[in-house]
């Protein structure tokens, strides 16, 4: 999961500092349109989600935050994908009341994946990340996917779940 602390600030600029990584300053009025420049960086998914904010009829604004996470960057298992919900999930409780559903946030994020950060991808990673626990998917609305729980434990069956850095990266898959 991802972790953050986060503040509205009166500017539209958007500051997220990574534990790990370089501070990300996205000024959310000049960068509102997808930029090839600026493919696979954070500061094109902080953009694109603020972007499908205002697409979609919701309000926005800037913030101040620091992450922590315990996702692999680069590791497959959907980094890219849990850091745009966290920006969803922000910009909804600080400038939407909480309204957006998770649901809805996935679909805003694979958006920004794909037209800001330049990754075709699915909807799959966005959801899993944005509803989370063990769930059912049904896609075939895409538009209006069907997300049911699924009450299960692995510790309960006596299974962990272990994952392991590689230190690959799949980084090259953009232009495949």
């Amino acid at each position: 999961d991802i972790i953050a602390v986060a503040s509205a600030n009166e500017q539209n600029i958007i500051r997220v500092k990574s534990e790990g990584f370089d501070e990300d300053v996205v000024d959310i009025a000049a960068y509102t349109t997808p930029d090839p420049a600026k493919f696979a960086s954070s500061a094109s998914i902080i953009a694109g989600m603020s972007a499908q904010f205002v697409q979609n009829g919701l309000c926005t604004g800037g913030f101040d935050a620091y992450t922590t996470s315990a996702v692999l960057k680069g590791s497959g298992i959907s980094s890219s994908a849990a850091f745009e919900d966290m920006i969803g999930n922000i910009l909804n409780h600080l400038y939407n009341n909480g309204t957006v559903d998770n649901v809805e946030i996935a679909k805003l994020a694979q958006y920004a994946e794909n037209q800001f950060f330049g990754k075709p991808c699915g909807l799959m990673d966005q959801m899993a990340c944005a509803v989370g626990g063990f769930v059912y998917i049904d896609f075939a609305d895409e538009k209006n996917p069907v997300v049911t729980h699924i009450r299960f434990s692995l510790g309960d069956h006596g299974y962990s779940l272990c994952i392991v850095n590689t230190g690959g990266s799949h980084s090259n898959l953009n232009d495949d």
